[in-house]
């Protein structure tokens, strides 16, 4: 063998042996070799449990906080000299009362999250002619907690919603809203309203005054959303409007007939 021969590199190849020999993908992950976790969802964990347990602490306070609010004091307002119960008024005053403010009055137990979605979504959509709370929250508020506005308040007042629910049937808490709540003129019930702006009973045991008509049922649970604003003796379109709205939603729930509908609104003019 030549000299120079001993250095040239060998390129022949033995196919048979080649194709017998394993060949491993170097981008092939073992099997045994552990995922990495993801940190993402890891972080976000460690992020909301702190505030489930802020979000738990505050809700307990406010618990303990409305445990102050004595439901039976409620029974004072049934002690004002024009309180009328609600079980003595006729169903389209209390209907009135009930379209306007909550519907589901006799469906839910204190807190109605159905109508506070409904109300919600009115109200971005710019529409909305009733509000968020029920007849119950706004006994409480108007009772316990007329001058605190906060969501503090509001958490408070939907423990003692409940509670009061619990405490009254329909009629009782019905007769506390509508005896405890501002008509206007230093008015204070609605007996008082009736009597100072129509010069009607609401009371059907009552024989010496006429009795309170459909249309001055839907202006006085109308005029409640601003007392000081609506003017009974020269309503405004505004005004006008939401009683119209208040007549339409009694006689589709039932509280009036499509007769009493009509003279209500021929009494209005519009």
């Amino acid at each position: 063998m030549k000299r120079s021969d001993r250095y040239k590199p060998n390129y022949k190849h033995n196919d048979s042996n080649d194709s017998n020999q394993l060949h491993h993908n170097t981008y092939f992950k073992p099997v045994n070799k552990p995922q990495k976790k993801k940190k993402g969802k890891g972080i976000v964990i460690k992020l909301l449990i702190p505030i489930l347990v802020i979000i738990g602490i505050i809700i307990g306070v406010m618990y303990a906080l409305s445990l102050r609010a004595d439901t039976d004091e409620l029974e004072n307002i049934t002690e004002k000299e024009s309180f009328v119960s609600a079980s003595n008024m006729p169903d389209y005053t209390k209907g009135a009362f009930i379209a306007m403010e909550d519907e589901r009055f006799y469906k839910h137990h204190g807190f109605d999250v159905k109508g506070t979605s409904r109300a919600l979504f009115s109200t971005l959509s710019d529409k909305s002619v009733q509000g968020g709370s029920t007849i119950t929250q706004q006994v409480v508020k108007n009772y316990y907690y007329d001058n605190e506005q906060s969501l503090t308040r509001k958490i408070k007042e939907l423990f003692v919603a409940h509670r009061v629910e619990k405490a009254y049937n329909k009629n009782e808490i019905l007769s506390f809203y509508m005896n405890n709540i501002y008509y206007g003129s230093d008015q204070y019930t609605i007996e008082s309203a009736a009597n100072h702006y129509f010069g009607v009973t609401t009371d059907k045991n009552n024989p010496n005054l006429p009795q309170i008509s459909v249309l001055q049922s839907a202006i006085l649970a109308s005029k409640i959303n601003a007392p000081s604003v609506y003017n009974i003796n020269d309503m405004s379109d505004n005004f006008i409007n939401r009683v119209k709205t208040d007549l339409e939603k009694m006689k589709q729930q039932g509280y009036i007939s499509n007769s009493q509908y009509e003279n209500a609104i021929q009494e209005l003019g519009v």
